[in-house]
């Protein structure tokens, strides 16, 4: 299905906000007006979704209260609504539904409330002046009467105290005029059914259904609780709700994009529009913090206008890829609304990538693990990836109201790739629910366990389960412990492939075990790679123990050892009632493509495979695997070179020989990258456990101590670099004016452990002439502070960047410069632990300095020779050194903000321990017992 061939580029620009109005009633007129509005008339931006949402088939099954609201935007359907009117029995009721239904998903009765919300709509936007003539407003009032009677009760309290009262509380007030005193009373009634309390999105729909009980009231105090109550759960680091990594969670630790994430943003970016122009307005942080959360979170989950299977959760109803990530289209048009000028940017970038027809990939690339969720998303420009997984701390998923009856295994390691985006749509029925995309799982013929308790038989029982990026791509990597069956997986993701590696496979059961590589909708020949020839699969094929070759649709599938495989290509049959029992038993037909890995029984099993999206079967065939070197695979580290690159998980502490000049002894289990930078190598780090404080190696026997700030969210990567090099040059003119400064900078960011983000970018450059040590420091800086005292111990209460150079490990003797935008100097001698001689300097300092407007620059230089006197350079040409700034931003004793290129190993600010060091390598460096 194309969603993308009935509009164009979709352009929003910021709406003007009217003033206040003066009282509560005129407020409380204003958001009425524009909940009415909201329901009964578009904007043309949302008419152009609608016109494309028109081209999408409704559907006739519905239990999503997102895609309930998605498909309330459809255009009025006459034939429908003359049904509606000429169907309706004396009683308000109609023949069709069934009101005595006991499902607590899919309630049949919701289907009343949705009809007289139907009816209401089409009443208010004809004020009454339609074809119906005034039948149409006695068959609403029926409706009503039949619901104030009968007071229809469902077995899912959801239903009762938000999905009711959300659905019947907007056709209340929208035929509020036309309500009698005994209708408003029983209208009230039903709204009362909803009442404060609960968390995240559930809190949000309760809060949402008293305020409109508010304006059916007109009680001012009722809708502003009501409204703060909303605005409330606008916020990060809750328990529930958005977290850090900007995923939503629910009903537990567990990810909840596709469902109750989904329904908060929609709802909220709803209310951004609704309260827009009254005194409820949200303010710039709430506002803010819902743009992060789509355009940090969400944006990363949709390709091409479909949501990631792994996105969606429990809820695998009949094409939620399609209608979930068409909903946030909606959204991101509401959000607009209040939104800042590169906000809007970029939420029309997201609009482009997912509903421009021009398009033929996406131009958001990117690699992000969310450290929350234990979910990992990897995007090119022709194709997207993603992998979820569980620990101890993150649920994989959940079975609730009888959603997701076979979804046990889903959040094992389950692999998705796109290059359309429909790649998986609604495959569901036909799936071995074994063998779903990337899982380690046992092969049998019975029942897929399902859970309907929370506890620790849902959870993997591990610590071990994260990733880590450079922001381009990434390794994640997960240890399973679940249901009795153990395994050792991590995923590479590059620019063109993803590299799936398996090891120390077992269980303590007596079935066979498979790895499933790939399970999704037939679209062309599965094809297998045979004596140079390429050739169909029909049915299922069994390889024997060798390398192979497979192609289906636009992916290609590369193992790397010899395994044995089985390739399916089939016609299946199955029913969604199987798995989500609010459909009603219906057998549908479809075909599939699976590949998997027959492990056997045996014990410390493994696997290394390719996955090539947007390739060809040529490419396929053609692709050098030579170029890939997997150093190691097994149950200890998988290691694996890359071109420059290397890609590390260490389960356990291993010395590794990465290439002839890197040898890594890792002495803390974390998931690793290893990539040159300038000359020296660039770590990328994170701790998988959520556990640890710091992550410890030694890189060619040097020491290095990777230490996670006290702001650093757990699970997230860091990026260091230990080591930095000075390279030769001709001289250096120390003038404060930067021109002859031809090289790179060697650290382009200091890190602010203590404050949780840089205020502004600091870039350290450094070089020498065999003579000379050269440094030059730029500092932005949009507060800038400093005094014009003369004396050195001013330079302590303004904006200042600092360096320190240490003549051993433990810092027992080491030198200090803190310099201040007009070249103002404060050097000492300094001994462990912070013992000053504040009579000491360097003696042949020579500095210069420029201050701009936001900016300032210090430049100098150290002779060689002096250093070498002081004892700072090694025979080899290294110096300890650390690089600093101070920025402060006010007058108070602690308005600053203290960066360091190396994150010191402290809970509070300070620089003065040997943690805070790095080694600065001098390139060709000559003994200066050689030099004439």
């Amino acid at each position: 299905m194309n969603l993308r061939n009935k509009v164009s580029l979709l352009v929003f620009s910021f709406v003007t906000i009217p003033l206040f109005a003066q009282t509560p009633q005129q407020e409380l007129e204003r958001l009425q007006q524009n909940y009415i509005r909201s329901f009964i008339s578009n904007d043309e931006q949302t008419a152009s979704l609608v016109e494309l949402l028109s081209g999408i088939q409704p559907e006739t099954e519905i239990s999503d209260q997102v895609v309930v609201e998605l498909h309330q935007r459809y255009p009025f359907n006459v034939e429908k609504i003359t049904d509606y009117i000429e169907t309706i029995r004396e009683d308000g009721s109609w023949p069709d539904i069934n009101y005595n239904d006991q499902k607590r998903s899919g309630w049949s009765v919701k289907e009343h409330a949705d009809r007289v919300l139907e009816l209401a709509k089409l009443y208010r936007a004809e004020e009454g002046d339609c074809h119906w003539g005034p039948k149409l407003e006695a068959v609403i009032h029926q409706a009503f009467g039949y619901w104030f009677r009968e007071k229809p009760v469902c077995k899912n309290w959801w239903y009762n105290q938000i999905g009711i009262p959300k659905t019947l509380g907007p056709a209340f007030l929208l035929m509020k005029d036309r309500l009698d005193p005994e209708e408003k009373d029983a209208a009230v009634e039903v709204m009362e059914n909803a009442k404060f309390g609960m968390t995240g999105q559930n809190k949000v729909w309760l809060a949402g259904n008293v305020l409109i009980r508010g304006l059916l009231q007109d009680d001012f105090e009722l809708v502003k609780a009501a409204r703060d109550t909303i605005v409330s759960e606008i916020t990060t680091g809750m328990q529930e709700g958005i977290k850090s990594d900007w995923s939503f969670h629910q009903h537990g630790p567990q990810q909840q994009f596709g469902n109750y994430g989904l329904a908060f943003l929609t709802e909220m970016s709803a209310y951004s529009g609704l309260f827009a122009g009254t005194v409820f307005a949200l303010n710039e942080e709430q506002q803010g913090i819902l743009n992060a959360f789509l355009l940090n979170g969400y944006r990363w989950i949709v390709w091409k206008g479909y949501m990631d299977v792994n996105a969606l959760d429990r809820q695998l109803f009949h094409s939620a890829q399609i209608h979930k990530a068409f909903s946030l289209a909606f959204a991101t048009n509401a959000l607009m609304r209040g939104s800042s000028g590169d906000d809007i940017r970029q939420m029309n970038e997201f609009l482009q990538d997912n509903y421009a027809p021009e398009r033929k990939g996406s131009g958001f690339t990117g690699h992000k693990h969310f450290w929350d969720s234990d979910q990992t998303v990897h995007r090119s420009s022709g194709w997207m990836a993603s992998v979820k997984m569980a620990s101890d701390r993150v649920i994989g998923t959940e079975l609730v109201n009888e959603d997701n009856l076979k979804g046990f295994y889903m959040g094992d390691g389950a692999l998705y790739t796109y290059c359309r985006g429909d790649e998986y749509l609604n495959i569901f029925p036909f799936w071995d629910w074994r063998k779903i995309p990337g899982i380690t799982s046992y092969e049998s013929e019975a029942p897929v366990p399902a859970f309907f308790h929370y506890g620790a038989h849902v959870r993997n029982k591990t610590a071990f389960v994260g990733g880590v990026t450079d922001g381009q791509t990434g390794m994640t990597a997960m240890i399973l412990d679940r249901d009795g069956l153990h395994a050792h997986k991590s995923w590479i993701f590059t620019r063109d492939y993803v590299l799936c590696l398996g090891a120390g496979i077992h269980s303590d059961s007596t079935l066979a075990v498979t790895t499933s590589i790939d399970q999704r909708v037939k679209h062309g020949d599965l094809l297998r790679y045979a004596d140079g020839d390429w050739l169909p699969v029909q049915g299922k094929y069994v390889s024997s123990a060798e390398k192979l070759c497979f192609f289906h649709d636009n992916t290609g599938y590369i193992l790397l050892q010899p395994s044995a495989c089985v390739a399916i290509s089939e016609k299946r049959s199955g029913r969604w009632c199987d798995f989500m029992g609010s459909y009603a038993p219906k057998t549908v037909e479809g075909e599939i493509v699976s590949l998997y890995i027959d492990h056997g029984k045996k014990d410390n099993a493994g696997y290394q495979y390719l996955i090539l999206p947007a390739s060809t079967a040529e490419k396929t065939a053609a692709f050098p695997v030579q170029d890939i070197q997997v150093i190691r695979n097994d149950q200890a580290v998988q290691a694996v070179a890359v071109g420059d690159c290397f890609y590390v998980t260490a389960y356990e502490p291993q010395m590794l020989d990465l290439q002839k000049d890197l040898q890594v002894d890792i002495q803390t289990p974390g998931i690793y990258m290893f990539r040159p930078h300038n000359g020296n190598w660039q770590i990328e780090a994170a701790d998988p456990t959520h556990k640890q404080r710091f992550l410890s190696l030694k890189m060619n026997g040097q020491d290095v101590k990777i230490v996670f700030p006290p702001c650093h969210e757990p699970g997230k990567s860091i990026s260091v670099q230990p080591f930095i090099s000075a390279p030769f040059v001709k001289g250096i003119n120390v003038d404060g004016k930067h021109d002859d400064w031809k090289i790179a900078p060697v650290v382009t960011g200091l890190t602010a452990p203590w404050d949780g983000a840089k205020k502004d970018e600091t870039a350290f450059y450094v070089c020498h002439d065999k003579k000379n040590l050269y440094f030059l420091y730029v500092v932005s800086d949009t507060t800038l502070v400093y005094n014009e005292e003369k004396t050195e111990a001013s330079v302590g209460n303004g904006d200042r960047i600092e360096f320190f150079m240490s003549k051993d490990p433990e810092m027992k003797t080491y030198y200090c410069a803190e310099i201040d935008p007009q070249g103002k100097v404060m050097d000492y001698e300094a001994h462990n632990y912070r013992k000053f001689d504040f009579n000491w300097n360097f003696k042949d300092l020579k500095l210069a300095t420029y201050v701009g407007k936001d900016s300032y620059r210090v430049e100098g230089s150290i002779s060689l020779k002096s250093l070498k006197e002081l004892g700072l350079i090694s025979p080899d040409g290294e110096i300890r050194m650390g690089v600093y700034r101070a920025d402060y931003f006010g007058d108070a004793k602690d308005s600053v903000i203290w960066s360091s290129w190396i994150v010191p190993d402290a809970a509070e600010p300070d620089f003065h321990i040997p943690s805070s060091l790095g080694i600065l390598k001098l390139e060709n460096f000559v003994p200066l017992s050689q030099l004439k």
